[in-house]
């Protein structure tokens, strides 16, 4: 998937210029920014929730401009639960077409909890379910929004270890900021700063461009 010339303003703050990203089968595609950078304003240009000045989108060499394929192919998790609070995990489940002993194989506190609501989860048991669902779709690709907040450090261990697994399946795109979970699991890796995505090669790109100190 490619996304080339996205260029988002409100009024005279320009919030995106010429931004740019890829993603590919079998990969990892790290996206760094400190707060109020654009990183969500991005993903929900790709998805369609904000329409932009300007875009380009490709995926396997078709150029793509319905948002409702585009939303077939790529599913995504935003930074805040995005289930309905009254749905159940079931329910959840059968409308992603995702096996629910998955879950339970995955973490076995989750074997009595099909016919829960995700109102009655914790936050962090809801966004591990929700960022499961995501993962384990059919989608093409996958972006993920800051996944690591408010779950447990060992849930994290668990949730990266599944990103390696699927991303054979699927292309991955992933942001937060915690910058050292981002670089444990990426293979490709930009940083967005004043409008602009650039493409990190190492730690010391990083300092280079004032992300992160010596």
């Amino acid at each position: 998937m490619l996304v080339d010339s996205v260029h988002l303003e409100f009024g005279q703050h320009q919030v995106l210029q010429s931004a740019y990203l890829t993603a590919k089968t079998g990969y990892v595609t790290g996206v760094l920014g400190r707060n109020g950078t654009g990183k969500s304003c991005l993903f929900k240009c790709i998805m369609g929730g904000i329409k932009p000045q300007n875009m380009f989108i490709r995926i396997n060499d078709e150029r793509e401009t319905d948002y409702a394929h585009i939303g077939n192919r790529v599913k995504y998790l935003p930074q805040n639960l995005f289930m309905p609070s009254n749905m159940s995990l079931n329910e959840a489940f059968s409308l992603y077409g995702v096996d629910y002993d998955g879950l339970v194989t995955f973490d076995t506190k989750y074997h009595t909890y099909q016919h829960k609501t995700f109102n009655e989860l914790s936050g962090g048991e809801a966004r591990i379910v929700e960022m499961y669902l995501v993962l384990m779709s059919d989608a093409d690709f996958c972006i993920l929004d800051e996944p690591f907040s408010n779950i447990a450090p060992n849930c994290v261990d668990k949730m990266q270890s599944l990103i390696q697994t699927q991303k054979k399946n699927k292309g991955i795109i992933i942001s937060d900021h915690l910058y050292e979970d981002i670089l444990e699991v990426t293979d490709d890796l930009f940083l967005l700063r004043d409008g602009y995505t650039f493409p990190i090669k190492s730690r010391d790109d990083l300092i280079r461009n004032g992300y992160i100190l010596r």
